[in-house]
């Protein structure tokens, strides 16, 4: 009876573990803890390397009061997607991360943080193209 109960003990018990590796694999994968607080979004990428100041420029001229500056930091796929008119309201204010440029073969991204007015800041990601004429923005995307 003792050698009964102790089988059907096991078997219970790796029952119960198989089962729980099983509904444990259903679960969608959480992304590594970074360690960082809630609310501080991050990109998962490695430090990278100085903005150049033609790309700088650019996204600056993203933040311009001039609605034709603007549009002429775009590239001109970009452009010819977006309605006409100001891209961002006036007093916008596009604040790039240092040593966050990356770039691989004519295409490169940098973080920045973008102020709207009367507007909470937003951690953006700005994907660059290079063009004829020098970098050219291809996307700006909010990180949440």
């Amino acid at each position: 009876m003792r050698k009964t109960l102790v089988i059907l003990g096991l078997a219970l018990v790796a029952a119960f573990g198989i089962g729980y590796l099983a509904l444990r694999d259903d679960q969608p994968p959480r992304p590594p803890d970074s360690g960082k607080p809630p609310g501080a979004p991050a990109l998962p990428y490695k430090p990278g390397g100085p903005l150049p100041a033609q790309a700088a420029d650019i996204a600056q001229d993203l933040a311009s009061s001039d609605a034709a500056t603007q549009r002429a930091a775009l590239t001109p796929e970009l452009d010819q997607a977006l309605a006409t008119g100001r891209l961002l309201p006036e007093g916008t204010r596009i604040d790039l991360r240092k040593n966050s440029w990356h770039e691989d073969n004519g295409y490169a991204n940098a973080q920045a943080t973008l102020t709207k007015p009367g507007k909470p800041a937003q951690h953006i990601l700005i994907g660059f193209a290079k063009r004829s004429t020098g970098w050219r923005i291809t996307v700006v995307e909010v990180v949440k």
